[in-house]
C-alpha cells in the first residue's frame, strides 16, 4: 500500500558545518497519513529531524528520573503519555530511530487538527531545533565548557510537555530528592487530575490537573509543607487570571519576574522553571546547589561571554557531576 506523505514545514534555520548539512535540510516532520495500529488504536507516525549529534541517552534519562505517575511512563528505550490538547485527549510515543538523525513519533488523537500543536510540542520536548555546532562554536569563548562539549557531545535542554504542568512539578520538587518529587507529583495527579479512558489501551488514567482545580483545592492529598501547597494554588490563580503568562514567545526577564511575585517561588525556581517551562537558554539556575559546587571547581568560568546559551551551560555542569559522581560511587563498590 503506497503511503502518501505530507511535510511540515520547517522554520527559517542556519546552517553550519558540512558534515550536519545534510540532516538540516530533511524534513522537520514526514507524516504518514495511512493508518497504522499503536496497540489497539489507529494512529500516525511522524519521522522528526534533527541536528546531530544527538544524546538521546541524557535526555531519556532525565525523564525517568523526572517522571509524572499515571500520566507518563519512561523507559530507556521510549517516552509516551496521554495529553490534552483544548478538550481533545490523544496519546503519544517516542523513540529513537537507529543509526538516523531523527526521533519517531506515534500519535493517536481522534481530532487530526491538533496535529501540529502535539508535533510542535514534541520538538521542543526534545530539544529537537537546537543547534549543537552554534552552541560549540559559543562554548569556545570558556575552556571548560568547550572541554565538556567535547567530552559530551550532543547534550539537549529537556522541557516538559505543557509549561503548567512542568512549573507544578517543579515546585513540588523544591529541596526534596528525586523520589520524593515523584512521589508529590503522583499524589497530585491521582488526587485533583482528571479520570480518561486511555486512548489506545482503554485502561483508566488520568491527566494532569487544571489549573481551575488547583488554584481551589486544599491540596491535602499532597503531603508536602503549606507553604508548597500555597505556592501551587498561588501560581494556578496568577495563571488563571493572566499575570502569569505561559507563552513560549513571551520575553523570559518578564516571566521570571512574575515567578518571583509568586509566593514560595524564590530564585531558584524562577530560573529552572524558566528553563525546563518555556524553553529559556539563557536561565541558569545558580542557586542550585550542583551548580553552585560546579562554579566552585571551575572558579576561572565566566558566564558571561556565552549568553543567551547558559541554560546549556547549565545541562553541561549538571552532566559533569552525574557523571563524578557515579565515577565515585563506582569505585567504592570496588
Amino acid at each position: 500500500m503506497a503511503h502518501e506523505k505530507r511535510q511540515v514545514s520547517p522554520p527559517t534555520m542556519r546552517l553550519h558545518g558540512p558534515e550536519i548539512r545534510e540532516s538540516v535540510l530533511k524534513p522537520r516532520g514526514t507524516v504518514k497519513t495511512a493508518r497504522l495500529k499503536i496497540g489497539r488504536a489507529d494512529g500516525t507516525e511522524i519521522s522528526l529531524a534533527f541536528r546531530p549529534p544527538y544524546d538521546w541517552q541524557t535526555i531519556m534519562r532525565f525523564y525517568v528520573t523526572h517522571p509524572i505517575p499515571g500520566v507518563e511512563r519512561v523507559t530507556e528505550a521510549s517516552f509516551e503519555r496521554v495529553f490534552r490538547v483544548g478538550n481533545t485527549i490523544g496519546f503519544f510515543q517516542v523513540q529513537a530511530m537507529v543509526d538516523e538523525p531523527q526521533l519517531k513519533l506515534r500519535t493517536t488523537t481522534a481530532d487530526p487538527n491538533i496535529l501540529s500543536e502535539v508535533i510542535s510540542r514534541v520538538r521542543r520536548m526534545f530539544d529537537l531545533d537546537s543547534d549543537p555546532v552554534v552552541i560549540a562554536n559559543c562554548f569556545a569563548r570558556a575552556p571548560v565548557l568547550a572541554k565538556l562539549c567535547e567530552r559530551f557531545p550532543g547534550l539537549r535542554l529537556p522541557r516538559g510537555w505543557d509549561p503548567f504542568e512542568t512549573a507544578i512539578c517543579s515546585i513540588l520538587g523544591q529541596l526534596v530528592s528525586a523520589q520524593q518529587r515523584s512521589t508529590l507529583v503522583g499524589q497530585i495527579v491521582r488526587g485533583y487530575g482528571d479520570q480518561i479512558a486511555h486512548p489506545v489501551s482503554g485502561e483508566t488514567t488520568r491527566l494532569f490537573p487544571r489549573p481551575e482545580v488547583l488554584a481551589r483545592s486544599d491540596l491535602s492529598a499532597v503531603r508536602t509543607t503549606a507553604a508548597r501547597r500555597e505556592a501551587i494554588r498561588d501560581f494556578s490563580r496568577r495563571v488563571l487570571s493572566g499575570a502569569i503568562s505561559l507563552s513560549q514567545t513571551q520575553d523570559p526577564v518578564a516571566f521570571r519576574k512574575a515567578l518571583l511575585e509568586t509566593k514560595g517561588l524564590g530564585p531558584w525556581s524562577a530560573e529552572y522553571i524558566s528553563l525546563r517551562a518555556i524553553g529559556d537558554t539563557d536561565a541558569f539556575p545558580k542557586t542550585d546547589l550542583i551548580l553552585k559546587r560546579a562554579l566552585k571547581l571551575h572558579p576561572d568560568l565566566n558566564l558571561e561571554p556565552i549568553k543567551p546559551w547558559r541554560s546549556y551551560a547549565a545541562i553541561y555542569l549538571w552532566k559533569e557531576f552525574a557523571q563524578t559522581l557515579s565515577r565515585r560511587k563506582k569505585e567504592k563498590r570496588t
